[in-house]
């Protein structure tokens, strides 16, 4: 069983108010402390990856600078990092690709990027249970996380749904 979280970045300087280009655009105030947020509340649930994939855009390397130092094993091990530029503006398809890639050590993984990618990987991944409503029919929030528990003991077996 392979445990997989992923996590949209937080609020981040719109269009409007920033003149840098969508890869460059900083987290807010608001979004640096909704990221310690969710990295507290990340810890006090025990969603601890010992890995992480992180797209190399600012707002995504900020979000996890703010939750990294909640991340900690209780060992007081770190997970495992690695950035990725071609995840930035890939789709859930390559995105489910570069999951396959992981070692099939980890047992856990965080993959943290933007809108829509993110949230195409949800929707590729989740299987709604028949007759009830589908939580990833919109796009995740800013800042939202989605943890998915895959019947799977190689993440190269990771199939959609």
């Amino acid at each position: 069983m392979k445990r997989l979280y992923l996590l949209r970045s937080m609020r981040h300087r719109s269009v409007t108010a920033s003149t840098l280009k969508d890869y460059h655009r900083p987290l807010t105030r608001r979004g640096e402390i909704a990221a310690m947020a969710a990295g507290k509340r990340m810890q006090a649930n025990g969603y601890l990856p010992e890995n992480v994939i992180c797209s190399t855009a600012t707002r995504t390397r900020q979000t996890l600078a703010h939750i990294w130092p909640y991340l900690a094993h209780t060992t007081g091990k770190m997970p495992e990092l690695a950035y990725d530029f071609h995840i930035h503006l890939a789709r859930g398809d390559a995105l489910l690709q570069r999951l396959q890639e992981t070692d099939a050590g980890q047992q856990s993984l965080l993959m943290l990027s933007i809108a829509p990618g993110i949230c195409d990987l949800a929707r590729l991944i989740n299987r709604p249970a028949a007759g009830a409503p589908d939580p990833f029919a919109n796009d995740l929030p800013l800042g939202a996380l989605a943890i998915f528990d895959c019947a799977a003991d190689d993440w190269a077996d990771l199939t959609p749904a």
